[in-house]
């Protein structure tokens, strides 16, 4: 009975304090517990640090197992490195000749820019040489019109001895720049064997520029076996047919003058003025540079 009372004492006593503490921090405990270890196998930066927290803890640095692996990590990574840098320097050695490369290209670049402009330029030249040229032809054509008009409108009777002192290239030209029904009319009053020959070559016409060479030849080749010396209205008359030809053909004519002798193409260099002798003298260099030089010397006292 009084065991019985004792046991029922003992179970009314209230709980003592560390009772109650370990009541409440068991549980949190548990839980620091679970949370630390679900860190440490699911969080493998976290394990690390830890891992390298506790091994700075004397006794317990003991229970850990032998991190043997990190230095053959390190090493891994020194070995690593030696290949690391020879890339870096292979990508370098590759950039500076690429580098290399694209100053060549530019500078490819620069000198085909300057060799089109240089190539615009001489085409530009070349233009405005060719439109002068044009102009100077038409030029010459409508003097030749304007000649042979002249003639029409007079009487065939006096047209006809006056065009028979012409050369037959000369004539020819004028007569091709006539109408039909005035060239008969002059033809009729013409000395016979000289009105056969203009007629045969009227029938093998060649281009204005063509005869107008011709023309330009035949006078001079007539100028040298004339006996009488070459007045000054000869001169005149050779100055006006030279500064209306373009100087291409008029420089043909003179290299061609030249093969037969060089004086008589000394003497239209001296008739004509100074600006239609330094066109002429141009067309000529380009087209027979050692024949010109050697007429041009000549022309020096």
């Amino acid at each position: 009975m009084a065991k019985d009372l004792i046991e029922e004492k003992e179970e009314d006593q209230p709980y003592t304090k560390f009772e109650r503490f370990l009541f409440f921090a068991t549980p949190i405990i548990f839980l620091i517990v679970l949370l630390i270890v679900l860190l440490f196998v699911f969080s493998s930066n976290w394990r690390g640090q830890m891992l390298d927290i506790v091994e700075k803890v004397p006794i317990v640095n003991k229970w850990l197992p032998d991190q043997g692996k990190k230095p053959s990590t390190d090493e891994g990574k020194k070995e690593a490195e030696p290949d690391l840098n020879k890339e870096v320097e292979d990508l370098k050695a590759l950039l500076a000749s690429k580098d290399n490369d694209l100053r060549v290209l530019a500078d490819k670049r620069t000198e085909l820019e300057q060799k089109v402009k240089e190539l615009s330029g001489k085409v530009e030249q070349a233009e405005k040489r060719q439109e002068s040229d044009r102009a100077t032809s038409e030029e010459y054509e409508k003097q030749v019109k304007e000649l042979a008009n002249m003639y029409a409108s007079m009487m065939p009777s006096k047209a006809a001895p006056i065009m028979e002192n012409l050369t037959m290239d000369e004539l020819v030209l004028v007569f091709n720049a006539m109408k039909n029904d005035d060239r008969v009319k002059i033809l009729e009053k013409m000395n016979p064997k000289i009105a056969a020959e203009a007629s045969i070559r009227l029938k093998d016409v060649k281009p204005t520029e063509s005869q107008a060479i011709a023309a330009l030849q035949s006078r001079l080749t007539k100028m040298e076996t004339d006996k009488n010396p070459s007045t000054g209205l000869d001169k005149a008359q050779i100055n006006r047919t030279f500064a209306s030809m373009t100087p291409k053909s008029g420089a043909d004519i003179l290299l061609e003058t030249a093969k037969i002798s060089q004086d008589k193409v000394l003497a239209v260099l001296n008739a004509v003025d100074d600006s239609t002798r330094s066109k002429l003298i141009d067309a000529m260099t380009q087209i027979d540079n050692a024949a010109t030089a050697k007429i041009v010397a000549k022309l020096f006292p």
